[in-house]
């Protein structure tokens, strides 16, 4: 497995835990500078991350076992607490 995929997946995996609440509640008519602020940086993480893995060097990246395992940890914990926080 490629490690920059892994580790982009996992940003944009903690991106969209960010976003989607967000976006439901600026939809919902909810609108607060923390919730804009969020919608911003969520969708930042997202769009950061397809643009590394599309334009990114595969030979220049390097990330230690331990960090990626943490990355890929903190991305199902953030996708536990977005289910959580919905139900």
């Amino acid at each position: 497995m490629d490690r920059l995929y892994a580790y982009n997946g996992a940003v944009a995996v903690i991106g969209l835990c960010l976003f989607v609440p967000a976006v439901v509640s600026v939809a919902a008519g909810e609108y607060s500078t923390p919730t804009l602020l969020v919608t911003v940086g969520g969708g930042g993480m997202v769009s950061g991350a397809i643009y590394r893995s599309l334009r990114g060097d595969h030979e220049e990246f390097t990330i230690s076992a331990g960090r990626l395992l943490l990355m890929l940890s903190l991305a199902c914990l953030s996708v536990l607490a977005t289910v959580l926080s919905v139900i």
